[in-house]
This record gives C-alpha cells, sequence and structure tokens, in this order.
C-alpha cells in the first residue's frame, strides 16, 4: 500500500501550489478524466483495486497521459494483469521527465514484477509503416516503441502491409524471458513473370529455355516413344537373328549327314547339284542371322541413343519444382538376345 500512496497523488489532500511543470500536466486532462483519475486514487488508497483499474482505465480511455499510466499499471498488476501492467509501466517510463526521479524508481520496481511474469519481445519489421499483429490483433505501425509483452505460450506476431505479402512467425514465450522477431516482407512476383511461368531466382543454363514443364513433357512423351520403338525393334529383330541361326543350324546338320552318306560336299565350291544347293540355303540363312542381327544391334542403339538423349535434354533443362514419378527405359543386348529394363522414381 505504500508503493501506491507515493507513487499517486490523491486529489482530496490539500497540497501546495505545484510547479508549472505540474499544472500543464494536470491542465493537459480533461475534467471527466480528472475526476475519474481522482475516484481511481481514492479506490487504490481503500485497498479496492478493482475499482481502482476500473477508473483508471476510463481516465486513460479519454486521455491518454503518462500520469495515468504509471497508476493504471500498478493497478493492472495488483488486479492479476501483468502484461497490461508492463504495458502501461513502459510507457510511462518513456514518456516521463527525467527529473520524477522517486516515481519512476517506484515505476521500474513495479515494472519488474511484472516482467517476471510475462515475455518481452521485440518486433522488428521492414519495411516501415507495416502493420504489426500479434494472435491476429492489431498493435500498431512499424516500428514499435516499446517491447511487446505475451502471457507465457505460444503466440503468432506477424506483419502486413498493402502491397506485400504478409508474413507470421511463431514465438514461444516464457515467464521473464526476451525474444526477438524479424520480419522483412517482400513483394509478390510480377503478374507477367506468374503467367509465363518465368522462374525469375534461378537463370538457366546458356542456350536452354525454360519453358515450364510443357516442353520438358513433350520430350520425355517424345524420347519414350522413340525408345520403346526401338527398343521393341530391337527385340522382335533378335528374335529373327535367333530363329535363322537356329535354322541354320538345322541346314548344317542336314549337309553334315548328307556328306558322311553320299558324295562330299564341298560348300566352297559349289556346282549346282542338289547337295551344293543345300549349301546355298546354308549360306543364305547365314547371311540373313547377320543382318536382323545387325539391324536389332542398331534399334538397341538407337534406342540407348535416345534414352541420353531425353534424358540429356530433361537435365539442362532443369529439374521441376516438384517431385515427380518418372520412368527411364533401359535398352539391353546379350549374345543370345536382347530386352528392356526399366527404371526410375515411383
Amino acid at each position: 500500500m505504500s508503493v501506491v500512496i507515493a507513487l499517486l497523488a490523491p486529489a482530496a489532500e490539500a497540497q501546495p501550489a505545484p510547479p508549472r511543470s505540474e499544472a500543464q500536466e494536470s491542465d493537459a486532462l480533461t475534467d471527466r478524466a480528472r475526476q475519474l483519475f481522482a475516484d481511481g486514487v481514492n479506490a487504490a488508497n481503500a485497498g479496492k483495486w478493482a475499482d481502482a483499474h476500473a477508473a483508471f482505465l476510463a481516465a486513460w480511455g479519454l486521455k491518454p497521459h503518462y500520469q495515468i499510466a504509471s497508476n493504471l499499471g500498478v493497478a493492472c498488476l495488483r488486479v492479476g494483469k501483468p502484461r497490461d501492467a508492463a504495458e502501461y509501466l513502459t510507457r510511462y517510463l518513456r514518456e516521463a521527465p527525467a527529473t520524477k526521479v522517486q516515481e519512476r524508481q517506484r515505476a521500474e520496481a513495479s515494472l519488474q514484477e511484472a516482467r517476471a511474469q510475462v515475455a518481452a519481445v521485440a518486433v522488428e519489421v521492414a519495411p516501415g509503416g507495416a502493420e504489426v499483429t500479434v494472435d491476429g490483433a492489431i498493435l500498431g505501425r512499424a516500428p514499435l516503441a516499446d517491447p511487446v509483452f505475451l502471457d507465457p505460450g505460444r503466440h503468432e506476431v506477424g506483419a502486413k502491409l498493402d502491397g506485400y505479402v504478409s508474413q507470421t512467425r511463431p514465438v514461444d514465450a516464457t515467464a521473464g524471458g526476451t525474444e526477438t522477431v524479424a520480419i522483412k516482407l517482400q513483394r509478390p512476383p510480377a503478374p507477367d513473370a506468374r503467367r509465363a511461368g518465368i522462374e525469375t531466382s534461378v537463370l538457366p543454363a546458356p542456350g536452354v529455355s525454360r519453358d515450364g514443364g510443357g516442353g520438358r513433357t513433350a520430350v520425355l512423351v517424345g524420347g519414350g516413344i522413340v525408345t520403346g520403338v526401338g527398343t521393341l525393334a530391337g527385340v522382335v529383330f533378335t528374335l529373327i537373328a535367333n530363329g535363322k541361326a537356329s535354322d541354320a543350324a538345322l541346314q548344317r546338320s542336314v549337309i553334315t549327314a548328307m556328306d558322311r552318306e553320299l558324295v562330299p560336299i564341298n560348300c566352297a565350291t559349289p556346282d549346282g547339284s542338289d547337295q551344293t544347293q543345300q549349301c546355298s540355303n546354308l549360306r543364305s540363312l547365314v547371311d540373313d542371322k547377320y543382318l536382323f542381327s545387325n539391324l536389332a544391334l542398331w534399334s538397341f542403339i538407337g534406342a540407348g541413343a535416345s534414352v541420353v538423349g531425353t534424358l540429356g535434354y530433361t537435365w539442362l533443362a532443369g529439374a521441376p519444382s516438384e517431385p515427380e514419378q518418372r520412368v527411364h527405359l533401359f535398352p539391353l543386348v546379350m549374345p543370345g538376345g536382347g530386352g528392356l529394363v526399366a527404371g526410375g522414381m515411383f
């Protein structure tokens, strides 16, 4: 109680004529605010802090003067509102003249008591003039003159300004803690850049046009078709070549049997006989086998080149911004045949 009496000046008691600065402070209050202020002082001296808080708050609404702020801050502290108390006492210390030494000392002691129960957050926002919000409520425009006091718990500190993208930052407030929240607002991308799908923050590789996802998709589809056709042709030609090789082996066994039972056959020097006709058939089958083997090989090579070209273009054009499902086809060439290997991201 002694702290409050020392901090407040009851209007009912006779006081010596104040110096001019005190008279100017009294003149700054309206008659109604002065009466409410006096009612709050009387209620505080009587220990009726709820009534004192209501009276000081009404007087502050009429005239937000630092003399009322100090009393209102103490009243808030007594009725269990430490966050409000910290705000009013901080404002008093910022605006009260330095000559009020004792009053400022008492206000600082009360502020320390309030600060032990709340967190102080220094909010730094650029550009200036942006509205600062806490949990969606507007506190004022940046830069704020005082820290933001928050009850313990999680809060959202935000900033918004016309022509900029609004931002929020989470804050975990702890009693007696001090935090700093820095927010730098950014302008939205230009409308033309959004429509064209241009990535303004990343430069494309020289000579490569970044056309969004449409060009890459067309190349991937076309490359997949070419790869598939080439691989399929390679498989078909491999099967035909294997068939010709099988027929040639059968023809060779027939010639071998005739060579053992009839007259010797020399396929290197055919003379047009029935036996040497078999040699001609064998040479034809062998030639066909090599022909289709070569066609299969070149088909697989073409499919492989298509895969390499498609993947190369995709890499140069730049990976998409979001993960995509991709399937890559690779030809497989073996001495006895061929096939297709699929792989990628699913």
